[in-house]
C-alpha cells in the first residue's frame, strides 16, 4: 500500500468520523493503541536517526492521553483483561512496541494521569545493543538522498525475510556499523535499564519475539523458538513471565496464535485497526487476535483520535483487501 493510498483513505475515514461522531453516540468498546518512538520534540524527529512513519513526541503523547479521558475513556493494563470488561464502559490500553530505550520518556506522563501501559521487547536488540533493521536501513537510506516512498519501498521488500537475513543485507550493503545504534534517540533499552523500566508500577512487558521475526517467515518451529525465546529473556533480564504477545508487523497465521496459546500467552496484538467489542472475558478466544489503532507522525494527533472513535471506519477494510491482493489471505 502505498503511502499516497494510505493518505487518502485516512482522509476519507477522518471525514466520515467527523460526520458520523456529530449524528450518533460512539459504542462501548476496547480501544488498543500502539506507539514506537517517542521524542522530546520535533526538532529530535527532524535527526532522521529512526524510521519516521509511526513517531511521535511526549507532547503528542500528553494530548492523546487527555483525549481519551476527556472523552469518557478508562485506561486499563493486561490485569485489567485478565479479570475481564464489562460492556458499561469505553476502554483504552496503551501498547509500545520494539523496546526503544526513548520510551522512558512517557513515564512522567503515565504517572500524572494514573495509566498503564504494555511494553512489547524485541529481546535481542536489548541484549545485544542492537539497532532495529528498519531505522538502520532509514538512516543509510537518508544519508544516500534517497525519498522516504523509496525508503519504505526498500522496508517492505525485506519483509518476507527472516531477521538475520535482513541484517546480513544491509551488513553487506552498508557496512558492519550499520546496526550500531547512534544515540539515545535510536537505540534499545540495555537489560539493566529495562529491568529498572520493568519496576515501576505502570509498566507491564510482553513479548514482541528474540529478533522482531517477522513469523509468517518462519517455520513452526522457529516460531515457538522466537516466542519462548523472548520469555526466557525477558525472565532472565527482568524477572517478568510475559501474557502478551504483540506479533511483529503484525503477522500471524492461526497456526501461530494456535503455538502462542499453547506457550501459554493469554493476549495477542495484531496491527488491524477494530475496535474490540464488549464484554471481554479471559477465555474469549479472539484475545489473541486484537486489534489495535497506530498514529503517524504526518497527521495532526487530535484529529487521529477523534477519527479512531468513530464507529465507522473503512481504512481496516481496504488495508485487508490490499493483503489478500498480495498474500492471498488476511494475516495481519
Amino acid at each position: 500500500m502505498t503511502r499516497a493510498i494510505q493518505r487518502a483513505v485516512r482522509a476519507a475515514d477522518t471525514a466520515i468520523a467527523s460526520a458520523y461522531l456529530k449524528l450518533f453516540s460512539e459504542r462501548n468498546a476496547l480501544m488498543t493503541f500502539l506507539f514506537h518512538s517517542v521524542f522530546r520534540n520535533e526538532e529530535e524527529m527532524a535527526l532522521n536517526l529512526a524510521d519516521p512513519l509511526d513517531r511521535t513526541t511526549v507532547g503528542k503523547f500528553r494530548q492523546f492521553i487527555e483525549h481519551y479521558l476527556n472523552h469518557g475513556y478508562e485506561f486499563i493494563g493486561p490485569d485489567d483483561l485478565i479479570k475481564g470488561l464489562t460492556d458499561d464502559k469505553k476502554y483504552a490500553l496503551i501498547t509500545f512496541d520494539d523496546g526503544y530505550f526513548n520510551n522512558t520518556l512517557v513515564l512522567p506522563i503515565l504517572e500524572e494521569f494514573d495509566v498503564p501501559a504494555l511494553f512489547f521487547i524485541a529481546t535481542d536488540n536489548v541484549q545485544q545493543n542492537k539497532s532495529f533493521w528498519w531505522d538502520a536501513i532509514y538512516r543509510a537510506r537518508m544519508a544516500r538522498g534517497a525519498s522516504l516512498d523509496d525508503i519504505q519501498n526498500d522496508g517492505e521488500e525485506l519483509k518476507s525475510l527472516r531477521t538475520h537475513e535482513i541484517e546480513k543485507r544491509l551488513i553487506e550493503r552498508f557496512g558492519p556499523d550499520t546496526l550500531r545504534p547512534q544515540t539515545d534517540i535510536d537505540r534499545p533499552f540495555t537489560p539493566a535499564e529495562l529491568r529498572d523500566f520493568a519496576r515501576n508500577p505502570y509498566v507491564h512487558l510482553g513479548n514482541h519475539t528474540a529478533n522482531h521475526g517477522i513469523l509468517l517467515n518462519y517455520s513452526p518451529e522457529e516460531v515457538k523458538q522466537q516466542v519462548l525465546g523472548a520469555q526466557a529473556a525477558l525472565r532472565d533480564m527482568t524477572g517478568v513471565e510475559s501474557v502478551a504477545i504483540a506479533y511483529p508487523n503484525g503477522g500471524y497465521t492461526q497456526a501461530i496464535v494456535n503455538s502462542c496459546g499453547e506457550i501459554g500467552l493469554k493476549f495477542g496484538f495484531t496491527v488491524r485497526p477494530e475496535k474490540i467489542s464488549l464484554p471481554l472475558t479471559s477465555e474469549a478466544h479472539s484475545l489473541l487476535t486484537l486489534g489495535r489503532f497506530c498514529f503517524h507522525s504526518d497527521h495532526g494527533i487530535d484529529t487521529q483520535c477523534r477519527t479512531c472513535r468513530s464507529d465507522l471506519q473503512i481504512y481496516g477494510i481496504f488495508r485487508d483487501g490490499y493483503l489478500r491482493l498480495k498474500g492471498g489471505e488476511v494475516t495481519r
